[in-house]
């Protein structure tokens, strides 16, 4: 049973050298659909990232009006805080909120020298309100907006936060849509060119094959060497996919990303390599032995 299998190993690798450049032009077709298959899938959790990270950061700013007590804005905040959804309510007086204003434009002459002009403070009293989802922030917004409060707030600015968070998510969805059906569509290809390698192997050897049924050779025996090519084409493809995302993960370093290190694309590899082996590795490996199977299971019988 070993002897027969290494015999059929053999034969497969040596139709991958008889018919070398075809089969290096198969290896990079799928080569190139297992890359873009891997590339699909960090895009999508860049994406991903980028709308957690802004979810995490935004939250939504009330502001109250002059007149509004102390004594009331507590009410409101405690009422805020019982939302299962929130998850911190900060309250800045409008003494914090002058004193935060200068700080940020201390470098700014004009600005200080107008406040000192109005004579008073011109800030109002806000809470900054983090929830955990973007659907939270749209109860908030409605429930600050049209509930019994809704006299003591001058605005509420979660419009501009939840435009910005629905356009990400927008672009989440069109990202991993259009991964999808570009990399199927070389998935496709790659099962094509795989698929005509296999046949043209096929009839180049027609003779042998003949022979080889004439005196007794089982239908694995003969289908074996073509399926083996398939598997070893897409194992080849699957590792330069792999190692080109090796490659790329060693050349980032965490000083070099920037933005991208915030969004966890530094670790992306080390957290997903073992998915990232089966995809390409494992997809490869798939990809052609179904190629293989499909055309000896439709050419192999007609020698």
């Amino acid at each position: 049973m070993f002897v027969n299998f290494f015999r059929v190993f053999k034969f497969g690798w040596q139709e991958i050298s008889r018919n070398i450049g075809v089969s290096l032009g198969t290896i990079f077709i799928m080569f190139i659909a297992l890359t873009l298959v891997g590339g699909t899938l960090v895009l999508q959790k860049l994406s991903e990232n980028l709308v957690a990270t802004l979810q995490e950061k935004a939250d939504i700013s009330v502001y109250f009006k002059e007149n509004v007590e102390e004594e009331d804005i507590s009410k409101i905040k405690k009422k805020i805080e019982n939302f299962p959804e929130v998850k911190e309510v900060e309250y800045i007086s409008k003494e914090e909120a002058l004193e935060n204003f200068k700080k940020a434009h201390k470098d700014n002459p004009s600005i200080i020298e107008s406040l000192q002009l109005i004579g008073k403070n011109p800030l109002p009293a806000s809470l900054n309100i983090r929830a955990d989802s973007s659907s939270a922030y749209e109860k908030l917004a409605n429930f600050l907006e049209k509930g019994e409060y809704k006299d003591f707030i001058e605005k509420v600015n979660y419009r501009q936060n939840q435009l910005i968070i629905n356009r990400l998510f927008s672009i989440s969805d069109n990202i991993k849509t259009g991964g999808l059906i570009i990399s199927s569509i070389l998935i496709f290809i790659a099962f094509v060119v795989t698929f005509n390698t296999i046949r043209l192997a096929i009839y180049s050897r027609r003779k042998e094959i003949a022979i080889m049924k004439l005196i007794g050779a089982t239908n694995w025996f003969v289908r074996g060497p073509f399926l083996i090519q398939g598997i070893l084409v897409g194992l080849f493809a699957g590792i330069l996919s792999f190692l080109l995302f090796y490659g790329i993960d060693n050349a980032l370093s965490p000083g070099n990303l920037g933005i991208f290190g915030e969004l966890g694309l530094g670790n992306f590899f080390e957290e997903n390599v073992l998915m990232l082996l089966l995809i390409q590795l494992g997809g490869g490996i798939l990809l052609g032995l179904i190629s293989s199977f499909f055309a000896t299971q439709r050419y192999l019988n007609k020698y």
